[in-house]
């Protein structure tokens, strides 16, 4: 008999401009205070708008951490974390976690991008500075690790990075977790984000920000305001709710714009939809929404109508926090959340401040706290690319889920390759079989980049492309289009991309698109910078594109794992396959070198060693064997076996010294995100052996071991 359960919210930890902890978040969030104030962290005088969401304290003093390596961002995650697994019941004394194998999940939008923005401007100014106290937390990653070792979690963490909805994907990643991993009793979700002059600048670019108040829905409304939070919530298959339960989800791809919804709502629609229907229920059992509402003309006219799509005549309650406390980007889902859970606890419905004059949407939207019974909410989320997703929150009405075993095999059926070994697998075939290396100097980035680096030839990859897509492109989304392409060709699937979700990973991200949008503002000021190099600078921009010109409508997840970014992708694609919820997905993973990586690492001492990035992407067709048989398919392998190891004594750049030996592929094309799909891939296509063991390290302690039978 298949077991089911519900999922609790067991913990719960915040820090916001309100104050730290839930109470002083509920005071402001119920009293409709706003948190609004001149921004003190960086010139904001130069900038367009000059207002934004400050936290002014946080006294969190880490136990195995280096408090001088810690970004602003990692000590708001490890504040509200701490918060989350102490109300849990989870935490001892000496802050070690009580259930040590739970799992971990964060979301961000720009992690500790504030230290970068130090180092660089230090850079581009001649002075000297600290690099690795600046640096330490580069990677989106650093929050899940950081976290790790600071509560000696062993379990497995990922974090997820899709812009404003990454905690709620965050939320999602843990919900799946909770149901297909049976030694994971409890997860951790965690989403921190900190103000920075490059998002400040980058949505002033897009003329988003309002110069004093965000008004959502109001007639007169004038953009959004960014805000700073850390947020936590603890997730657990196992013993009573202390909050509620998170029922289930709605996630989906808006194809109309990379930043601007469809008009008409109709991807929010979806996405609303598809959450009610996974939680069981009916829009008539909905008794508030925790909106998107960014005060963005477009977004919350699209919201109206997305929500009037669902729930027709229906006046339901609505609100928007980020009144109050501002967009804070990637911990904006999970805060909402927490606003909601507290509305649900507390029977009253979460006001929308500053609403002067509503405009003509239909909505009910609640200016002040209102007494409500609220048994299930919506809490909803849209991104950059189209990332939508809505959240079902319930009380104690919440259904059960089964627990999801797998039922088929993964299988294998299209690849594409982009890579410092050449473009297309035939091509990447042969220069592997000729012991060809894929290394040369990085200096044509720079003189002072005399390392070896493993660089992909973008005359070839463009040549693949459409010289009128080209534009709409940034480098690791030429990548990814040209990977995707040959995978989906051999396949058989170019024309018939219905159904697909896509799962994808990457260690570093847009680097050179968030350099250069900063280089503008240090080289010419605010006004100089770019909005079309900021959307270019998202974590999630290449997949997104590639959905958006594909037309696939499906979930698209992103996930940042450093070195093993692919194989988390891939882990995580072939569990959707095996377990039923998936029939096809496309696995992908994309790296890019640039200058501001190479002198990140420099500046950190990888160099020192022998450490050699690389660059490229790998893209595959994964299917359900039932599928892929009856259209008759080429298989090109099997999926065996996905496992990942975590040291939770290893630090963000640590690699650790306990763990299994990595193979050695990368001293031929160098180690990126993508450095163990590339070694899969050229096994795969090498067929010397029916079954393919790839083992790949990666810094912040996990191993990951993946194998495919031919």
């Amino acid at each position: 008999m298949t077991e089911s359960y519900k999922i609790a919210i067991t913990g719960m930890g915040i820090i916001t401009p309100a104050g730290c902890g839930v109470a002083p978040f509920a005071k402001a969030l119920f009293a409709g205070d706003h948190q609004f104030s001149p921004i003190r962290g960086f010139a904001a005088n130069l900038h367009r708008t000059q207002v934004g969401a400050e936290i002014t304290r946080c006294d969190y003093s880490a136990n195995r951490l280096d408090m001088s390596t810690l970004a602003r961002t990692d000590l708001f995650a490890l504040e509200a974390a701490s918060q989350a697994l102490t109300d849990a019941g989870l935490l001892d004394a000496d802050r070690l976690c009580l259930a040590p194998h739970m799992g971990v999940v964060c979301g961000t939008a720009g992690g500790a991008i504030s230290g970068l923005e130090t180092f660089f401007s230090n850079r581009f100014h001649g002075r000297s500075c600290e690099a690795k106290s600046l640096l330490n937390s580069f990677c989106l990653s650093a929050l899940a690790t950081n976290i790790a070792r600071e509560f000696q979690i062993e379990g497995p963490r990922t974090t997820l990075a899709t812009v404003c909805s990454s905690s709620g994907l965050a939320l999602a990643r843990g919900f799946e977790m909770l149901l297909t991993d049976k030694t994971v009793d409890h997860v951790l979700v965690v989403a921190a984000e900190s103000l920075s002059e490059v998002t400040h600048g980058g949505f002033n670019a897009l003329r988003s920000v309002a110069p004093e108040l965000c008004q959502p829905f109001d007639v007169n409304r004038k953009g959004l305001i960014l805000g700073e939070a850390g947020c936590a919530l603890v997730l657990s298959r196992v013993g009573p709710s202390k909050y509620g339960y998170l029922a289930g989800y709605g996630l989906t791809t808006d194809l109309y714009h990379f930043t601007a919804p469809d008009p008409q709502g109709g991807a929010i629609a979806t996405a609303i939809s598809k959450g009610l229907s996974h939680a069981g229920i009916t829009a008539l059992d909905v008794d508030y929404i925790n909106c998107h509402g960014t005060a963005t003309p477009k977004n919350d006219a699209a919201e109206a109508r997305g929500i009037g799509a669902v729930f027709k005549d229906r006046r339901i309650p609505v609100s928007s926090t980020k009144s109050m406390f501002g967009h804070t980007l990637g911990a904006a889902s999970l805060l909402e959340a927490i606003a909601t859970l507290l509305g649900m606890a507390k029977e009253l419905l979460p006001p929308s401040a500053n609403l002067d004059t509503p405009d003509d949407f239909e909505l009910d939207v609640v200016t002040r706290a209102r007494p409500c019974k609220i048994k299930a909410a919506l809490s909803n989320s849209f991104a950059f690319g189209g990332s939508d997703i809505s959240l079902v929150l319930t009380t104690d009405h919440s259904p059960r889920h089964s627990f999801r075993e797998p039922i088929t095999e993964a299988v294998i059926t299209g690849i594409g390759v982009v890579s410092p070994l050449g473009i297309g697998c035939d091509t990447f075939k042969t220069n592997v079989a000729g012991g060809e290396s894929g290394l040369q100097s990085m200096a044509l980035f720079g003189s002072e980049f005399t390392m070896p680096g493993g660089l992909v030839d973008m005359t070839e990859v463009r040549s693949h492309i459409p010289l009128k897509r080209r534009r709409r492109l940034n480098r690791l989304g030429s990548f990814l289009s040209v990977a995707v392409a040959e995978a989906l060709s051999q396949a058989g699937l170019v024309d018939d991309v219905s159904g697909l979700a896509m799962v994808y990973g990457s260690a570093f991200g847009c680097s050179s698109n968030v350099h250069q949008f900063y280089s503008k503002i240090l080289e010419g000021g605010a006004a100089t910078a770019s909005p079309q190099e900021f959307m270019f600078s998202v974590t999630n921009a290449p997949v997104a594109l590639v959905a958006q010109h594909l037309q696939i409508p499906g979930e698209v997840w992103v996930l940042v794992q450093d070195e093993v970014s692919f194989e988390a992708a891939l882990h995580y694609g072939a569990m959707l396959i095996e377990t039923g919820k998936e029939q096809r997905v496309i696995v992908a993973a994309a790296d890019e070198l640039s200058d501001s990586i190479l002198a990140i690492h420099q500046g950190l001492g990888f160099f020192a060693g022998d450490y050699v990035l690389g660059e490229g992407c790998v893209a595959l067709v994964l299917e359900n064997r039932y599928m892929a048989v009856g259209r008759q398919a080429q298989i090109i392998g099997k999926i065996k076996l996905c496992e990942m190891s975590q040291d939770p004594s290893c630090g963000p750049v640590d690699f650790s010294m306990h763990g299994l030996v990595g193979n050695d592929f990368h001293s031929r094309i160098g180690q990126s995100g993508v450095v163990g799909g590339l070694t899969l891939v050229a096994d795969i296509l090498a067929g010397n052996h029916n079954d393919i063991k790839v083992v790949t390290r990666s810094r912040g302690g996990i191993n990951a071991t993946t194998m495919v039978s031919r």
